[in-house]
């Protein structure tokens, strides 16, 4: 039985819910292994282990599982399913040996990758991190074959499922090791990270043993509907193609984790070029980096809608419907923003109590300044995914090599300013974002032809984003003074913002759906027991369909 393909909206709330459950726990995570390590400057060591991991992840897969995605949504569309599947087995087997590759690279010039991150104490994190490579190579390669079927479902599943592992076995590796130093305890805070990628791709081959024998169906079925004496794509070709989607992909993301592992290494050096010691520039850039994650979660939402954007306008590329183009770039949009706005408006006006209940410490400044870069970065993501759907790689590869090297040149001049140190980071991401999304925003109207509105796709987010936390802060504010006279710590921030989180979330969604920039038919689109949620609240809020 053939499942059915999933559509934008649908796939993007199955990975979103995948990516938030995903999200939550990593900020448990954050505060947990922060706290195991004894603090900011601990983080600050496992932050730099895991960006050298970060970066030869991204040389082992950037590109691959897009361009497996594409080939397979492409092929498929045009009934040549059996190529498809040949051009992924072929791109896993490279993922396969490259990732091996790496991991041996990973392993043996651990402590020198160390000595660059200017954190000597992480080479043996980096080096525990050494074969999550090669699992994660392998892995991606299936999560870009689901994506390519839209099914977002083993995707979702395994997102989560590595999440909570990775949770549990660092948790416990610290606690094993800690007692050994600091290098050991951020060994065991890596350990998690390998096992938690182990199990993932366990889930993805199951889920894969199912699939494969739609697959077989879908192939025999297309043997009839050949034309005669019509010539299929050969390995050779199918390499040529992986390659060519990928390349540009693989410029663009290197240079941009480069450019975060260059950030990662600048931003110590440069708190200790205005002025900060040791210890205070330590603390400063853990302070920074568990502030970016975050900032990181509305980032995975427009990951999650990129991933469900890419095969649903590649297929109506190549099936030559531009209208079809331009309807799924709006729609795209506008969940976009649906999802963006209103967590950045939350961080700008929750930071405070965010911070307290997550245990991040008191610099909510940070949060505070940086929220509405979600919105840049988000839009950003989606632009660039819109562009590789109409064969725009190398437009979206070049934004963004453009966008890293402004941030990292505004970082080394704007951290070193004693005045600015860290909030300087916070105006280099702002600058280096607009940019890009500027002259991407260019070339989807005037040289792709995509026709699109982004005021209309901002303004509903906008007016229910603003009465919500205003709503929400309003509710937050009285029941805090209150609780003040009773008690004080933890749960004087925590009890306050349930229901003052919930009036937002009502709010933000009552006057979303009278103004109309939530329609019904929106959420027809959505899984079932989503649909039923909000069925309830129209019920409640007596919104009339």
């Amino acid at each position: 039985m053939k499942k059915a393909a999933q559509s934008i909206a649908r796939g993007f709330m199955i990975l979103s819910v995948a990516n938030i459950l995903v999200k939550l726990i990593s900020l448990i995570f954050v505060p947990l292994i922060r706290s195991l390590l004894g603090g900011d400057a601990g983080y600050s060591v496992y932050s730099s282990a895991y960006s050298v991991y970060a970066f030869v992840y991204v040389i082992a897969t950037a590109g691959f599982p897009v361009a497996i995605s594409k080939l397979v949504s492409e092929l498929s569309g045009k009934s040549r399913s059996a190529e498809a599947k040949r051009a992924f087995v072929l791109a896993t087997r490279l993922l396969a040996g490259l990732g091996l590759i790496l991991t041996a690279v990973i392993m043996i010039f651990a402590k020198p990758f160390a000595g660059l991150m200017s954190n000597e104490d992480s080479w043996a994190g980096i080096m525990v991190l050494g074969p999550t490579v090669f699992i994660c190579g392998i892995l991606s390669g299936f999560r870009g074959y689901f994506q390519g079927r839209r099914n977002m479902r083993p995707t979702a599943v395994s997102q989560i499922i590595e999440q909570l592992v990775h949770v549990l076995f660092s948790a416990l590796g610290v606690l094993l090791l800690r007692r050994f130093g600091i290098v050991w305890a951020v060994a065991g805070a890596s350990i998690g990270t390998c096992v938690g990628a182990a199990a993932a791709l366990a889930i993805c081959l199951i889920e894969y043993r199912s699939d494969r024998v739609i697959f077989a169906e879908q192939i025999d079925r297309e043997k009839e509907l050949r034309e005669a004496g019509g010539k299929g794509s050969t390995d050779k070709d199918l390499i040529k193609r992986i390659f060519y989607y990928s390349l540009p992909l693989f410029i663009s993301s290197a240079v941009q984790y480069g450019g975060d592992l260059l950030d990662n290494g600048m931003i110590k050096s440069s708190l200790s070029r205005a002025g900060f010691g040791e210890l205070a520039a330590k603390t400063l850039h853990g302070q920074y980096m568990a502030m970016r994650q975050l900032i990181n979660v509305p980032g995975s939402l427009a990951t999650a809608l990129c991933v469900s954007v890419l095969p649903a306008i590649t297929l109506a590329f190549a099936s030559g419907n531009h209208r079809d183009v331009s309807k799924k770039t709006q729609s795209a949009f506008k969940m976009c923003y649906m999802a963006a706005v209103p967590i950045a408006a939350v961080y700008a006006v929750f930071s405070g109590p965010i911070y307290k209940i997550l245990g991040y410490g008191d610099n909510i400044v940070l949060l505070s300044l940086s929220s509405f870069s979600v919105v840049l970065l988000c839009t950003v993501h989606l632009q660039s995914s819109v562009l590789q759907g109409v064969n725009r790689f190398y437009t979206s590869s070049a934004f963004m090599c453009l966008c890293v090297v402004l941030k990292a040149v505004l970082n080394y001049i704007l951290i070193g300013i004693g005045s600015l140190n860290i909030y300087g980071a916070i105006i280099s991401t702002y600058v280096s974002y607009l940019i890009p999304l500027l002259l991407n925003l260019y070339v989807m109207k005037k040289k792709a032809g995509i026709r699109f509105s982004v005021i209309r796709a901002l303004a509903h987010p906008m007016a229910g984003s603003a009465a919500g936390v205003i709503a929400g802060y309003g509710v937050y504010g009285v029941l805090r003074l209150i609780l003040r006279l009773f008690m004080t710590g933890y749960f004087s921030y925590l009890i306050p913002m349930i229901p003052a989180g919930i009036v937002t979330l009502g709010v933000y969604y009552f006057v979303m759906r009278k103004l109309g920039g939530l329609t019904s038919a929106d959420l027809n689109e959505m899984p079932s027991g989503i649909r039923k949620v909000f069925a309830k609240a129209d019920r409640l809020l007596k919104i009339k369909n």
